[in-house]
């Protein structure tokens, strides 16, 4: 069945996906403060700063832009694999050997557990990366917190680790496990920034 570019479905859908960029975006912001934290930095002066995911907002356009709009939605994802590919360069994930190097496991035990939830992985080409805090942390605790996030997408997830928090005395989630923080006031914390995750997918997608 044909489907009309200005149909309220189509709609919809572009919607939902530009509130997730303009979330990410909003992210990407705090990685770099805490990246800078972490003592991760850049290669050489030519990296240069990551270019923000654009939000291009509220869809107002007539029926005869969506496909445009729909292009811009391709570009912002084809930047935001970009900006995966520099996680890596910088140090900010890690390869599964090495976080199972650290933690006494064989890479391959590490997807099984990816997809119960027990740790949060993104997909950057043809193989998984770890937040670099897990390489430090206990696996039941990185667990714990995991599963507290739910069913919130591996990007968001990444962020929950990578992003400075206001509840955590502004830091990251695994500096703040490392210096003593309580494991119960972290999963709460999970908890709450997974439905706050939801209801703005609820909201966009009303």
């Amino acid at each position: 069945m044909r489907t009309d570019a200005s149909s309220p479905v189509l709609l919809r859908r572009i919607a939902q996906l530009e509130a997730t960029v303009g979330r990410l975006s909003k992210d990407l912001g705090s990685l770099r403060s805490a990246v800078g934290k972490q003592g991760v930095h850049l290669l050489g002066p030519s990296r240069g700063r990551k270019r923000a995911l654009e939000s291009a907002g509220p869809q107002t356009e007539p029926p005869r832009a969506v496909a445009g709009a729909a292009g811009g939605l391709a570009g912002a994802a084809a930047r935001g694999e970009a900006a995966r590919v520099q996680w890596v360069k910088e140090g900010v994930v890690v390869p599964g050997e090495q976080l199972a190097e650290a933690w006494g496991l064989t890479r391959q035990a590490l997807a099984p557990a990816a997809q119960r939830g027990d740790v949060c992985a993104v997909k950057i080409g043809n193989r998984l990366y770890y937040p670099r805090s897990f390489l430090v942390l206990e696996r039941e605790a990185v667990a714990t917190v995991c599963r507290a996030l739910g069913s919130v997408g591996s990007s968001e997830k990444l962020m929950f680790w990578l992003r400075d928090h206001g509840a955590l005395a502004g830091t990251s989630v695994g500096a703040a496990l490392e210096v003593g923080v309580p494991l119960a006031k972290v999963e709460r914390l999970a908890h709450a920034w997974a439905r706050e995750r939801g209801a703005a997918r609820v909201a966009a997608a009303a």
